[in-house]
């Protein structure tokens, strides 16, 4: 009986040295898992907007004011440093439409610049568009020369109206030459300081007059003092 046992068991023999087949496809498994997860990790920011894009189009295509409304109160106080006024508010907006930074319902937390434009259309028709683009880390001479050279039209776009005329932006926010809140066709949160509060956009459809008024819910003074603790040279 000890003799049968003895043939199965030989202490003096020297452990086997390397892997084994099942070791090495283990290994060779769990390698192309992590290479596989850090290229998913690499795209998921892209994919993750372009993917809340697409869903947001259709949202826009059922509820277009609901949605440029949520993007004006979803507006971030995104302060920009300038060589001449410091840090300031990122807003534009003038006869030719508005840009600013949001949290924008078309690509859910993801801070992005909004651009609305007004935009020609045949027959002496406009259209009022809506594009936006990730805003990342962007300084206020990368956003504006987005604007300048219409790096924007590249984005997701929606029409928030189409076939229509004689479009006008109005502004209403606080003005601190005047020490007051006033309505004014332009509105620069370079000069301003501050966001505005509301803006509205008058149109002519069909021979009607109509409007679109949205609201902004920020407004915060906290970031002012970027001029006191972040100076530079």
């Amino acid at each position: 009986m000890f003799f049968g046992i003895s043939r199965y068991f030989h202490p003096e023999r020297p452990p086997s040295k390397g892997y084994t087949l099942i070791e090495v496809l283990v290994a060779m498994a769990i390698f192309g898992s992590m290479l596989t997860l850090g290229g998913l990790a690499l795209n998921q920011g892209l994919k993750q907007y372009q993917g809340l894009a697409e869903k947001g189009i259709n949202f826009w295509t059922y509820a277009k004011e609901i949605g440029v409304g949520k993007s004006f109160h979803s507006m971030i106080d995104y302060y920009v440093y300038t060589p001449s006024d410091g840090w300031v508010p990122y807003f534009q907006g003038g006869r030719e439409g508005i840009s600013y930074v949001s949290l924008s319902p078309l690509a859910g937390t993801v801070p992005v610049i909004v651009w609305i434009r007004d935009e020609k259309e045949d027959a002496g028709r406009r259209s009022l568009v809506y594009y936006e683009l990730p805003v990342y880390t962007k300084t206020y001479e990368e956003i504006e020369r987005d604007s300048l050279f219409g790096a924007f039209k590249k984005s997701k776009s929606v029409n928030l109206l189409e076939g229509v005329e004689d479009i006008e932006f109005a502004f209403y926010g606080y003005d601190l030459v005047r020490g007051k809140h006033t309505w004014s066709g332009e509105f620069d949160g370079r000069k301003r300081r501050v966001l505005p509060s509301a803006v509205v956009v008058s149109y002519r459809n069909q021979g009607k007059q109509d409007k679109l008024v949205f609201g902004s819910h920020v407004n915060s003074f906290s970031k002012t003092v970027y001029n006191d603790l972040y100076q530079k040279q």
